[in-house]
């Protein structure tokens, strides 16, 4: 609950608006066409069992599978967000798996849903359109799919749909050798199904609360007798409403990927993945009271209008080529290709700007923002080398490699606070007196470059038989280029990131750990000479132990970490003001801002007895700034909206005997409060939990119906606040949905 309560007159219910229901076809049709040939093979799989014996027997080597679908695990020992390390146990930092049972068993549909119900990161909100991920109180500034970091976030953003993936990894930390530039906060990997040998067809059908319908469909196989050609492709059509009148969102994706194993030790894939989504969007969420605290007006309220749009697609492009040499060393080069763009004429949003008067918090100002534009053109290429190596008698493993991205964004342009008026939002009817108006978007294309290359290497060097030592480190180029405004542009040399760690076994089931790493993070900043200072460096030490038990279908860790963060630019009182003709206003820049994160976490995922699985994780964070521009700020946490304490819990039993074919499972996720200062202004909400719960009944080996409920007791509270703006978001109320899954 939150402290500040204020008194009020009682909110007028919003009018809702009817809505008609749209059927997607055509990503419907694309799956059928898609489906024919593998479906045809299968259909002709008896034809030519009889003649396999005439013909020539061919021998397939392929990489080891660590894919996380049909184990029925919520665990996996296997993660590949590290190049070269093959085990969680390996890799010395904290590694959660989000697997496919526990995606399918807690109906998991993007990677928001993901992250938020994954130990350690918390999410926000820019608005409802654009959530930011954290952990350790850093931002999560870009995400990997199968192992390819991008820059995926802003207006042209879609969260990725979670039909195309096999697992998600999360390594938290410092992520210096995978990355070089970047906050030492986490490093979220999504890996994506790949086609398989034996032919397989399910399919999923949702409907859930606030007029949810979804289907997903799912085709994998061999295009050839030998099983050397192999395809897989995965189709999506959601459309739903939420629990704000008037807001809706229509999604379709497509994802076709195949495989050739073009020699026994070789094998290239190439993928092709569309997402579109129309949104209504908000610009903010709901005000607050004078005093900070909010207004509780209901739930359902929606201080948009029903014409408001958010459109947008994402393209993505992707080609490799992996070899696997007989002695042991594989090679790996990779391409990408990423597209992020808004759509239909861009971005239209009603919003609230501010409050018409500081007497009467019910009197906002209501105008319009329209904008176009947003896109964002990634390319990346990468080679990874690892294998091993013998010295001094013993044998020991090398990881080298290289990479580079190149990054062509071009900001939005449009114009806004159109239209203004003034009205009481506790009777104004936002769906009939605010009328949809259009406006010349003025502006036009200002693109920015960034440019990144990194070479890498990391020694795996086996000390003893229980005791292994890593060495490793990263040379980073990094370079950010606006044509238009010179002034704008710096670059980065040879940034070098050193990387160590050690992990010692007790024995088959458990190891512990320790590392050592570092990260930089450019920044636009310059002194009184005109000088760009340097990069914010940080630090990030990690010591712990991990297990794996009952051949892997149990694992668990516990960990201690410790981060700083050092050099962040900071004004200089010693300096002129303002410092032209650096800075037009303000103080000269120096290096001076440093901050911290220490805590400790624990997890435990998989079999604890037959039937019986866990997934549970909770994480102790403690952050503050040490120096900082605002000296007011020292000794506060870095992100005081974001939880101490942090528990996420799931558990499901499958029976057996008498009740053979039903699930059950539930789960909570809970944290302690929080509070947000701005504008002199605090506000507070207590610790809440929230529970979920699943029963599910397979009714023989192709069919399933499943029951998911999430926030099970209708828990009210805010997932993002603040005592000024536009800032209250409700979290979702109860939410339940049926899905009927088939598989042949």
């Amino acid at each position: 609950m939150f402290r500040h309560r204020a008194a009020s007159p009682a909110p007028q219910p919003f009018r809702r608006q009817s809505r008609g229901r749209g059927a997607p076809l055509t990503l419907l049709y694309a799956s059928l066409a898609l489906a024919y040939p593998l479906a045809a093979r299968a259909a002709a799989a008896p034809v030519e069992a009889e003649t396999a014996e005439t013909m020539q027997t061919v021998t397939v080597m392929g990489t080891a599978d660590n894919n996380t679908e049909n184990t029925g695990s919520l665990a996996s020992r296997k993660a590949s967000v590290m190049k070269g390390f093959d085990t969680v146990r390996d890799i010395p930092q904290p590694v959660t798996v989000i697997t496919r049972q526990l995606l399918d068993e807690r109906n998991l549909l993007d990677l928001h849903d993901v992250l938020q119900n994954t130990p350690g990161v918390s999410v926000d909100y820019t608005d409802s359109e654009r959530v930011t991920y954290h952990s350790r109180g850093y931002q999560i500034d870009a995400l990997q799919v199968d192992g390819i970091t991008f820059s995926q976030s802003g207006s042209a953003f879609v969260q990725p749909d979670t039909a195309v993936l096999d697992r998600v990894e999360v390594l938290r930390g410092a992520a210096g050798m995978l990355r070089g530039s970047g906050n030492p906060s986490a490093t979220v990997n999504m890996v994506r199904k790949r086609p398989t040998r034996e032919f397989r067809l399910s399919g999923v059908a949702t409907v859930g609360r606030w007029d949810r319908h979804r289907v997903e469909g799912d085709i994998s196989g061999a295009l050839n007798a030998a099983g050397t050609l192999r395809a897989r492709a995965v189709v999506v059509a959601d459309e739903k409403d939420f629990f704000q009148a008037a807001k809706r969102e229509k999604r379709e994706v497509l994802y076709g990927v195949v495989e050739y194993d073009v020699a026994p030790h070789t094998t290239i894939t190439a993928s092709l993945q569309h997402t579109d989504l129309d949104a209504t969007g908000a610009w903010g969420g709901m005000p607050g009271n004078l005093d900070g605290s909010p207004l509780y007006l209901p739930r359902d309220t929606y201080l948009g209008v029903a014409w408001n749009r958010w459109n947008r697609y994402n393209d993505q492009a992707f080609a490799e080529i992996e070899h696997r040499f007989g002695n042991g060393w594989n090679v790996k080069a990779s391409a990408a290709w990423v597209h992020l763009a808004l759509k239909d004429n861009g971005f239209k949003q009603s919003y609230f700007a501010r409050p018409a008067n500081a007497t009467n918090p019910w009197l906002m100002n209501v105008t319009t923002a329209q904008y176009t534009g947003a896109e964002s053109t990634q390319k990346v290429a990468n080679l990874v080398a690892n294998g091993p190596f013998t010295l001094f008698g013993r044998r020991h493993e090398l990881i080298v490699g290289g990479e580079a991205l190149r990054t062509e964004s071009i900001d939005s342009w449009g114009q806004g606070s159109l239209y203004q008026q003034t009205v009481d939002i506790r009777t104004w009817d936002p769906y009939t007196s605010y009328a949809e108006r259009d406006v010349a978007v003025s502006g036009g294309a200002n693109p920015n470059y960034t440019r990144q290359k990194g070479v890498f290497g990391t020694a795996r060097l086996s000390v003893t038989e229980p005791l292994t030592l890593l060495v490793g480190g990263r040379l980073s180029w990094w370079e950010y280029e606006v044509p238009r405004t010179p002034s704008s542009n710096y670059k980065i040399d040879r940034e070098a990131t050193p990387f160590a760690g050690l992990t010692y076994d007790f024995n088959k089931h458990v190891n512990a750990y320790l590392s050592y790493t570092e990260v930089f993070t450019p920044q636009n900043a310059k002194d009184a000479n005109g000088n760009i200072l340097q990069p914010i460096r940080g630090e990030d030490y990690e010591a712990g132990v991990k297990g794996d038990f009952f051949g892997g279908r149990l694992t668990a860790s516990a960990g201690l970490f410790q981060i700083t963060n050092e050099g962040k630019a900071v004004e200089d009182p010693t300096s002129i003001n303002p410092c032209v003709p650096v800075y037009t206003a303000g103080f000269c820049r120096v290096a001076g801002g440093k901050t911290e994160s220490r805590g400790w976490e624990l997890e435990l995922a998989g079999e604890i007895l037959p039937g019986w699985q866990v997934q549970a994780g909770y994480t102790n964070t403690r952050t503050k700034y040490i120096t900082d521009t605002v000296s007011a700020n020292t000794g506060l946490p870095l992100r005081s909206i974001d939880p101490r304490h942090k528990l996420n819990v799931f558990t499901s039993y499958r029976f057996d005997g008498a009740l053979r074919g039903f699930t059950l499972g539930g789960g909570v996720r809970t944290q302690d409060g929080t509070y947000v200062t701005a504008g002199g202004l605090t506000t507070r909400q207590g610790g809440y939990s929230l529970f979920n719960a699943m029963a599910s009944y397979r009714f023989n080996e192709r069919y399933a119906l499943q029951l998911n409920v999430d926030n099970l007791f209708d828990k009210v509270y805010y997932k993002k606040f603040a005592p000024t703006g536009i800032s209250y978001y409700y979290g979702d109320p109860r939410y339940v949905a049926l899905s009927l899954r088939a598989s042949l």
